[in-house]
């Protein structure tokens, strides 16, 4: 008959070596949660503010000035990102004012993740004169 010996400490080291692996992966799924691709949720839409404007309205949630951006333009997918300089919370941000009449595609992201918000760009159209 064969018999294990086992030194004296051995399974406290195995647990306590466990427990740190378990840690290290804890620790690297927080990371990866809210630094690399974390964005924050925020519910809204793209709509006409007056005669000739553009506006998003905040339904829920909120990003704060500097931390996102919007373009808008009359052909999809593209247009310059412009970094909003105050909050994106409810109501509404005005992004546009004077506009021509016509279809404008309008887009946000969270500029540290780089997250879009409306998979496709929303239209919003704004009426001749």
């Amino acid at each position: 008959m064969r018999v294990k010996n086992k030194v004296k400490g051995q399974g406290a080291t195995e647990y306590l070596l466990m427990l740190a692996a378990v840690l290290v992966i804890v620790a690297v799924a927080i990371y990866y949660v809210t630094r690399a691709g974390g964005y924050p949720a925020i519910s809204m839409n793209a709509e006409a503010s007056g005669e000739n404007g553009i506006k998003i309205t905040v339904l829920s949630g909120s990003i704060a000035a500097g931390e996102w951006a919007y373009r808008y333009s009359t052909t999809e997918g593209v247009g310059t990102w412009t970094t909003g300089t105050e909050a994106l919370d409810a109501p509404s941000v005005t992004i546009a004012t004077n506009l021509i009449g016509g279809t404008y595609y309008v887009n946000v992201k969270h500029l540290d993740s780089g997250h879009l918000y409306f998979t496709s760009d929303q239209t919003v159209t704004i009426p001749s004169p």
